[in-house]
């Protein structure tokens, strides 16, 4: 099971969240050793073990994932937008126990996990579960799809031939820095003590904007109060002296009226 090169930069920092999530998650062999090696972890049977995801000797993931619905733009301190990662088994038997890796990484390295929002769904429309983000060595953001507040969740479970989408809700503090970012997803399936990785996501890359603008308000507008409704409000001095030159006008048009 080689990495896709668009995942071996981002192989460190998915064994650091791997690390995080406890050794339940711990792997067999590094990503990154995968990658230059060609060699897949071995296939060890071991009683009360989750059987493997497909053939450990094969070249490609057992699980096509892809990144679908991510919006193109996120605004620091706005609601979190929700996308899907799509877990498609492309074997004949199901695959039990996995957990998508989610990875960010923006351009000037400056996010920190106190800037990200991030979760996930067991299913869509289901409640959103918070999960812990950490930092690497990298300046990357990691985080595992696991509910360490709930020990039930043992994982998804992609029927052979079937596709599982999970749904990622990800939002960011007002505090984020706009930059250009990416996102990939990495699939590790828990087996016992240790893991396989599963499969890997394409690039997902979006960006941090600022909020649009109303339209018809300058900046400059924005910035002093108040005088946008300065320039659309007649002062009461024009409206009295308006009041006053109709009332004369009356005045004038009823006199003449008498006198004829």
């Amino acid at each position: 099971m080689r990495l896709r090169t668009a995942l071996a930069a981002t192989a460190a920092a998915v064994s650091a969240a791997a690390v995080v999530a406890g050794p339940a998650l711990a792997l067999a062999q590094s990503p990154r050793d995968v990658a230059v090696t060609g060699r897949p972890p071995g296939d060890v049977t071991v009683a009360g073990r989750e059987p493997s995801c497909g053939d450990t000797a094969a070249r490609d993931f057992p699980l096509r994932t892809r990144i679908v619905s991510g919006p193109a733009a996120y605004h620091p301190g706005a609601a979190p937008s929700t996308w899907y990662v799509d877990l498609t088994n492309t074997t004949r038997h199901p695959c039990r126990n996995i957990h998508p890796v989610i990875v960010v990484a923006d351009t000037s390295g400056t996010l920190t996990p106190a800037q990200v929002r991030l979760g996930f769904s067991t299913a869509p429309g289901g409640r959103p579960r918070p999960v812990r983000v950490e930092h690497t060595d990298h300046d990357e953001i990691v985080a595992v799809l696991d509910d360490d507040t709930d020990r039930a969740f043992a994982g998804f479970a992609v029927p052979p031939g079937g596709t599982v989408r999970v749904p990622v809700h990800l939002a960011f503090a007002a505090d984020a820095r706009l930059d250009e970012l990416t996102a990939h997803a990495a699939v590790v399936q828990r087996r016992g003590d240790d893991g396989d990785w599963v499969g890997a996501s394409p690039s997902y890359r979006f960006a941090l904007v600022a909020p649009e603008r109303p339209p018809g308000i300058l900046p400059e507008e924005l910035a002093s109060t108040g005088r946008r409704a300065a320039a659309h409000v007649v002062p009461l001095s024009a409206v009295a002296a308006t009041c006053v030159a109709l009332g004369a006008t009356a005045v004038y048009l009823t006199r003449r009226h008498h006198r004829r």
